[in-house]
């Protein structure tokens, strides 16, 4: 490294920590092991770093307080999606020093551009907004603001706004992927649009499956609607099969919808794998005890809500610019998918 150019992200790389935990070390917060303090202290030392004086400004007058806004959904905080990335995030504002402020994006949070006044109020340092649908675009204004604010786990195609997401489109390529090799050529896709990484998925999958000789009328789409639960996996199912009875496979756009395909699908009198294959996205915690253990496309929601944390830390602190990234994503093979069932 060209010590006139460290920065505290070059420091955080080369010692293989986050980089709270550098800022926490330059500000001597006896939370951190002796170990991990020396090291960093090492390589500050060996590159002659000199903290953003600005930055270090603004950290001073820190509220040790980060904003994060959830949907507004019935049972939103039982809700394992919601719960993964928020554990993620939580883990990584403790190790910084930081406590969670918690809101729902409500009409009222709308109204009174909560989202702006929370942070100029300096009752927060920033604001990560989970999940937000294609109807919450109040959020594009704050382009016009220079305020600390990540989206996770969606984004806006018309904007620039901070965001971390899962890659969707490579999870319905590889999903797609995944049920071909297997030979369905009648696929059913649920998918919920009323978020743009809801659309990405719908979109790119039934691309790819035109792309690879199916037919329009053979991979068949139904909404799963807003809430992206058991129940709208239910009903899509239902709805799938009666249009057409002779699906071998239904590809749901997170797992809870597949857990409630997978009891529509038994409560029909099929099997699953054997007549009809159900597959899933995200890999939460109780995918892999369903009945069959259910195949799906991994997405680390902890690490979403960790990284998330790091990035709108470190935007408050003038040591990130900009955050626009796509994390990657990896089939699971379970039991829930097989060879398509034969005419």
């Amino acid at each position: 490294m060209n010590s006139e150019r460290t920065t505290i992200k070059d420091i955080a790389r080369e010692c293989g920590v986050s980089l709270s935990t550098v800022s926490l070390v330059l500000n001597d917060n006896p939370r951190i092991s002796e170990k991990t303090r020396q090291k960093v202290q090492e390589a500050v030392r060996r590159h002659s770093y000199q903290p953003n004086q600005q930055a270090r400004g603004l950290a001073s007058k820190s509220s040790s307080i980060m904003s994060v806004v959830v949907p507004n959904l019935k049972h939103v905080f039982s809700d394992a999606y919601f719960g993964e990335i928020l554990s993620g995030i939580h883990a990584e504002a403790s190790e910084a020093g930081y406590k969670i402020l918690l809101d729902v994006a409500n009409e009222r949070f709308a109204k009174n551009q909560d989202y702006i006044n929370i942070i100029r109020s300096r009752r927060a340092d920033g604001m990560l907004f989970i999940a937000a649908s294609v109807n919450e675009a109040y959020l594009c204004e704050l382009e016009e603001y220079n305020l600390p604010f990540v989206l996770v786990n969606h984004y806006y195609p018309t904007s620039r706004l901070n965001y971390i997401a899962i890659d969707y489109t490579a999870s319905a390529r590889i999903a797609a992927d995944h049920l071909i090799s297997l030979g369905h050529r009648r696929i059913g896709l649920i998918a919920g649009t009323n978020t743009y990484t809801g659309l990405d998925f719908r979109d790119s999958f039934l691309s790819h499956c035109r792309q690879n000789g199916l037919a329009d009328g053979d991979v068949l789409w139904e909404d799963g609607g807003k809430s992206w639960n058991q129940e709208g996996g239910y009903e899509s199912a239902r709805r799938l099969l009666e249009r057409r009875p002779d699906l071998t496979a239904i590809m749901a756009g997170n797992d809870r919808m597949a857990v409630g395909a997978i009891s529509y699908v038994t409560n029909r009198g099929l099997r699953v794998p054997q007549d009809v294959s159900v597959m899933g996205v995200d890999d939460i915690q109780a995918a892999a005890f369903t009945s069959p253990a259910l195949t799906t496309i991994r997405h680390d929601l902890y690490e979403v809500g960790r990284r998330s944390f790091q990035r709108v830390l470190g935007i408050f602190r003038e040591e990130v610019e900009a955050c626009h990234e796509l994390m990657p994503v990896s089939l699971l093979e379970r039991e829930s998918t097989g060879p398509a069932k034969q005419s």
